[in-house]
C-alpha cells in the first residue's frame, strides 16, 4: 500500500531525519536542487507553505544566509520582486550543485536495477526515480504542494522537468501503472503510489544487489511436494496440462490460461507447481502477502501485473495465482469496479502462461471463465493417494508412525497434502510422539475448515438387519435384489416417511450389499450461514463420493432441496439447483431421506429413480417386533404408530429399567406414540 503524506510524516522517523542535513544525501541534495530549478516557474511564492518549507531547504543544504534571498510571506510582493527572488535562488541552487560530490547511492542503484527489470525507458525511469525520492525525503512531497493546480503533479513534473507534452505524461503513467511500478488507489486519477514490493526495496537498507531486488519482486520459485503419478487419476487431463504449458513456453504463446478448480485439500495448488516444475519452467505465486499483512485485492492484481512485465522478458516461467477466488468473484479493473476491457488484457494479453487456482465457479464471471486456455476439476483425492502422500511426508522427515496409526488417520481426516505437511514438520521440530501429531492434525484441520468438529466419524457398523420390521408401498426385498443382479450404480433413491421407520438403515443395508462404502451427510454438515457455501458443500459431498464410488446418503433432505416456489431469498433457489444439477450427472446411488415429502422441489422428486414411503408397523410386524426385540412369542399387540425404532429405544431403558413384563413394555410403547405429531396417527391405542 502507498504511503499518504499525512502517514508519511506522521509515521515515518527516517523521513522526519531526512530534513537533518547530515542524515541525506549528496545525491537526494542534487536531485532536490535540480527539481526546484526546473520547477520554480511554476510555485508561487506567497503561498504560506513556501516559507516553512524554504527554511527547511536552507538548513538541509547549508546554504549560507547572507547570501539567500530574504523572504517574508507576511507581506505581498510585487511581481519583480518575485521574479528576482526566484532568479536569485536559483543561481544559489545552481552552484551549490557544483559543489556537490554525486556518486550514485544505494537508491540511485536500486532504481536502476529494478528499471531493467520492469524494462522502463528514460523518462519512466526519471517518475520512478522522482517517487522513490519522495518516499525517502518530505522535502519532495513539500516541494509537490507548491505547485501551480494548472496540471496535476505527475503532468506538471514530466511537462516542467522532463520537457514532455501533456499527453505524453499521461501516456507514461497509464504506462507505468500497467507495468506494476505505480498503483492507484480509490477512484481518483492523481493519486498513484509505488507498488509495495519495491516500497520494501527502497526502504531496506539490507537490499542491495539484483538478485536480491528480483527475488523480492518474484518471491520463490515455487516447488511441489507430489509425484507425477499422485495425479493419475486425472488421466489425460494431466499430459494435455503439461502439453499446453510446455508448448505455450516454447512459442512464447500470449493469452495462456489455466483454471484448475474444486474443493478445498484436492491438491489442485502442488499440481500447478508439479506441471511447472514438470515442464522446467519457473513458477512464481501471485503473493497473499504485502507490507507484513494480507493483501487486498488490488495488492494481488498489481502484483499479478508487475510479475507479468519482468517475466515477460524471463524464458522459462510461468505464474501461480492461488486462491483466485478472491479477486475473480467481484470483478476485474484497476480500481474496484468491474471492468470487461480490464479483464481481456489481464487475462488476453498476459505475456506468461498463469495457472489459477479457486476452490468454486460458482460466482465466477463467465467472462472469466469464457478466456480460459484449459479447465480441469479436482475430485476428492481417493483414500490410497492421500496415504501414499502422508507416508512420503513422514518418509521426507524421518517421522515414525505405525501403519496401523496413518491408516486411522487418513481414514478420520480428509485433508490436504500441505497440511499433512505442516503437521509432519511441526511434530519433527518437536521430537513429538503420534499423538501429538494427531494434535497438530487436527488443529490445522480445525483453523482451515472453520469446524469445530473436523474428526470424521467412524464408518457405520451394519447391524443386523430385519426386513421384516420395515413396512414400506414397494417390496424393498425384491427391490435389492433387482438393483443388485442389474450391476448398475447410477440410480438414485427418496426414502420418505415417519422417524424411525428404518429408511438410513436401509440405505445403509443396501449399500453393504452392493459392497459400496457409505458417505453420510446431515443437514447439519451441509448448511452454511455463508452466501455460496452450502452450494459448496453439496459439490463437495458428491465430489467425494464420486472420488471413493460410494454411496451418498443425505439425511433430512428436505432441509434444502425446499420447493422453490417458496423460496423467499436467492441462496434457497441457489442451493435447489446445485442439487438439482448433481442428481442428474452422479454416477453412483444417491439417497436422500426426509420426513416431510410434500416440502420437497417437484423437479428434485421426478429425478429420483425410485420413491419409497416407510410408514408405521402393521400389527403383524408389531407383534414380530415383540419377539425380536425382547422374545415374547404371540403379544397379539395392537398399538398404532409403532416403527423399530420405538422398539428399540423402549428395549434400551427396559434394560436399564429391569423391566419384562408385557403390560409394563406396551405402557412404554404407548407413550413413545403420544410425543408424535403424525397427521395419521388417530390416537386409537389398545391391545
Amino acid at each position: 500500500m502507498g504511503y499518504s503524506k499525512k502517514n508519511m510524516k506522521k509515521n515515518s522517523k527516517t523521513k522526519e531525519k531526512s530534513i537533518n542535513c547530515s542524515k541525506v544525501t549528496s545525491f537526494e541534495k542534487y536531485m532536490l536542487c535540480k527539481y526546484l530549478i526546473d520547477l520554480i516557474d511554476s510555485i508561487v511564492i506567497q503561498r504560506p507553505a513556501f516559507l516553512d518549507f524554504y527554511k527547511k531547504l536552507i538548513n538541509t543544504l547549508n546554504l549560507d544566509l547572507k547570501l539567500c534571498p530574504k523572504f517574508d510571506n507576511k507581506h505581498l510582493i510585487d511581481y519583480k520582486t518575485e521574479v528576482k527572488f526566484k532568479k536569485n535562488l536559483v543561481a544559489i541552487l545552481t552552484k551549490h550543485i557544483k559543489s556537490l560530490s554525486v556518486k550514485k547511492n544505494f537508491i540511485a542503484k536500486k532504481i536502476i536495477i529494478i528499471s531493467n527489470l520492469y524494462n522502463l525507458n528514460e523518462f519512466e525511469t526519471q517518475y520512478f526515480l522522482y517517487y522513490a525520492l519522495k518516499e525517502v525525503n518530505s522535502l519532495f512531497w513539500d516541494l509537490e504542494d507548491l505547485y501551480k493546480d494548472e496540471y496535476s503533479p505527475f503532468q506538471t513534473f514530466g511537462i516542467k522537468v522532463l520537457k514532455l507534452k501533456s499527453w505524453n505524461t499521461l501516456q507514461t503513467r497509464k504506462k507505468m501503472i500497467e507495468k506494476g511500478i505505480f498503483i492507484k488507489r480509490g477512484l481518483s486519477e492523481d493519486k498513484i503510489y509505488l507498488n509495495n514490493f519495491i516500497m520494501n526495496i527502497i526502504f531496506d537498507n539490507n537490499v542491495k544487489t539484483g538478485t536480491h531486488i528480483k527475488n523480492i519482486l518474484l518471491g520463490k520459485n515455487q516447488k511441489s511436494e507430489l509425484k507425477w503419478k499422485d495425479f493419475e487419476y486425472l488421466n489425460k487431463n494431466r499430459d494435455i496440462t503439461l502439453n499446453i504449458l510446455t508448448s505455450a513456453i516454447k512459442n512464447k504463446s500470449k493469452g495462456i490460461n489455466i483454471l484448475l478448480y474444486g474443493a478445498v485439500g484436492t491438491g489442485k495448488t502442488q499440481f500447478a507447481k508439479l506441471v511447472a516444475n514438470k515442464a522446467k519452467c519457473d513458477m512464481y505465486s501471485v503473493s497473499s502477502e504485502t507490507m507484513d499483512k494480507e493483501a487486498t485485492r488490488q495488492d494481488r492484481l498489481y502484483d499479478l501485473v508487475s510479475k507479468q512485465n519482468i517475466l515477460s522478458k524471463v524464458e522459462n516461467s510461468c505464474i501461480l495465482f492461488d486462491e483466485a477466488e478472491d479477486v475473480m468473484n467481484r470483478g476485474f479493473t484497476d480500481f474496484g469496479n468491474a471492468s470487461k476491457a480490464y479483464l481481456n488484457t489481464l487475462i488476453e494479453e498476459t505475456p506468461v502462461p498463469v495457472l489459477w487456482t479457486t476452490n468454486n465457479i460458482y460466482d465466477v464471471d463467465p467472462a472469466f471463465l469464457r478466456r480460459m486456455t484449459y479447465t480441469i476439476e479436482f475430485e476428492r483425492l481417493s483414500d490410497d493417494i492421500r496415504l501414499n502422500i502422508w507416508k512420503r511426508a513422514l518418509r521426507k522427515n524421518k517421522l515414525k508412525i505405525d501403519n496401523k496409526t496413518l491408516i486411522e488417520l487418513n481414514k478420520s481426516y480428509n485433508i490436504s497434502p500441505s497440511l499433512i505437511a505442516n503437521a509432519v514438520n511441526t511434530t519433527k521440530l518437536i521430537n513429538g510422539t503420534k499423538d501429538d501429531f494427531e494434535i497438530f492434525i487436527e488443529n490445522l484441520a480445525r483453523v482451515v475448515t472453520k469446524k469445530k468438529n473436523v474428526k470424521k466419524k467412524k464408518e457405520f457398523e451394519m447391524k443386523e438387519y430385519n426386513e421384516n420390521l420395515i413396512n414400506t408401498d414397494l417390496d424393498i426385498k425384491n427391490l435389492t435384489s433387482k438393483i443388485k443382479s442389474c450391476a448398475k450404480l447410477n440410480f438414485s433413491l427418496c426414502l420418505y416417511g415417519e422417524p424411525g421407520t428404518g429408511k438410513s438403515l436401509y440405505a445403509r443395508y443396501l449399500a453393504n450389499e452392493l459392497g459400496l462404502d457409505v458417505i453420510l451427510k446431515r443437514a447439519s454438515d451441509l448448511m452454511s450461514k455463508y452466501v455460496g457455501e452450502t452450494e459448496q458443500n453439496i459439490a463437495e459431498a458428491f465430489a467425494e463420493a464420486k472420488a471413493k464410488k460410494a454411496m451418498l446418503i443425505f439425511d433430512e433432505a428436505d432441509s434444502f432441496l425446499q420447493n422453490r416456489n417458496n423460496a423467499i431469498r436467492n441462496w434457497e433457489i441457489a442451493q435447489v439447483n446445485e442439487m438439482l444439477t448433481w442428481m442428474e450427472s452422479h454416477e453412483y446411488p444417491f439417497v436422500c431421506t426426509t420426513n416431510l415429502l410434500d416440502t420437497l422441489d417437484e423437479a428434485s422428486l421426478r429425478r429420483f429413480t425410485f420413491k419409497i414411503k416407510f410408514d408405521f408397523m402393521t400389527k403383524k410386524q408389531v407383534n414380530k417386533a415383540f419377539e425380536y426385540f425382547f422374545g415374547i412369542k404371540n403379544a397379539n399387540v395392537n398399538i398404532k404408530g409403532l416403527t423399530a425404532g420405538d422398539f428399540a429405544t423402549v428395549k434400551k431403558k427396559a434394560d436399564f429399567l429391569c423391566i419384562e413384563e408385557l403390560p409394563e413394555l406396551c405402557k412404554m410403547l404407548e407413550d413413545e406414540v403420544k410425543v408424535k405429531k403424525s397427521k395419521e396417527l388417530q390416537n386409537n391405542i389398545g391391545f
